[in-house]
């Protein structure tokens, strides 16, 4: 998936206050993320350890995620408003 498809959907999220920045943070106790994108350039051991940790949540690779989220060095967000991440989901398939 390409950061152009989400970002509309990022955007609405980050205004919102919807989203999650960084491994730690999703993987964090309380939160609650309902869908989890990580850029496609991140290390491979990193992606692999947030997918293992987030095994219950959908999980997709994003080219260029910094693009979607006007933040230099994202390599993983978590989007935590139901109607939002239904739509992510969606475009995930």
């Amino acid at each position: 998936m390409h950061a152009s498809e989400i970002a509309p959907y990022v955007g609405f999220a980050q205004r919102k206050g919807s989203v999650l920045y960084g491994a730690e943070r999703i993987t964090e106790r309380g939160a609650r993320p309902l869908v989890v994108l990580m850029d496609s350039a991140a290390p491979e051991k990193f992606k692999s350890k947030l997918a293992a940790n987030c095994k219950n949540t959908p999980c997709a690779e994003v080219e260029q995620l910094p693009l979607a989220t006007h933040r230099e060095n994202v390599k993983a967000i978590a989007v935590t408003d139901p109607s939002l991440a239904a739509a992510i989901i969606d475009l995930m398939r």
